[in-house]
């Protein structure tokens, strides 16, 4: 009786205490300068504090794709909690335009704006642009996260 009511306490004290976090946010028109861009972030957290980034920049037919598939395919044990995804119309890893310079710094500074205002360990922009992925087909995303389902 004194294992199960001390089974009983730890669940209680983890739902009271522990904090999950879950949050799925897309905005697929933006635009700048005349270029349409889509935007997502996916966050899956048993904890708040050093929630660790994956920023994957890739087209935006791309990006529809991976966003629609993100939630089946993650599992809970990664070692990137928050992923950011940019995809830009015709985007070419090979020739970024400047307004694609533009919209990647201004997806950056995104990034760093919603870390400071949760309180997590901030980035910056040398290390966000240095991390960062370029997603060119689908089935590349396994290689960053460990997939339960494949694409």
């Amino acid at each position: 009786m004194k294992r199960i009511l001390f089974i009983c306490m730890i669940f209680q004290f983890q739902i009271s205490f522990g904090q999950n976090v879950s949050i799925e946010v897309s905005d697929h028109y933006r635009e700048l300068d005349g270029k349409a861009y889509a935007t997502y972030q996916f966050v899956s957290s048993s904890y708040s504090s050093s929630r660790p980034s994956l920023v994957i920049l890739t087209n935006k037919d791309l990006s529809f794709e991976l966003s629609t598939k993100l939630s089946i395919l993650y599992k809970v044990k990664q070692e990137y909690t928050d992923v950011w995804i940019l995809g830009i119309t015709n985007f070419n890893q090979k020739n970024v335009s400047e307004v694609d310079k533009k919209i990647i710094d201004k997806f950056y500074q995104q990034i760093i704006k919603y870390r400071a205002d949760n309180n997590l360990p901030l980035e910056t922009l040398e290390r966000l642009a240095t991390d960062k992925i370029i997603i060119e087909k689908k089935e590349e995303i396994c290689l960053y996260l460990m997939c339960k389902n494949k694409i």
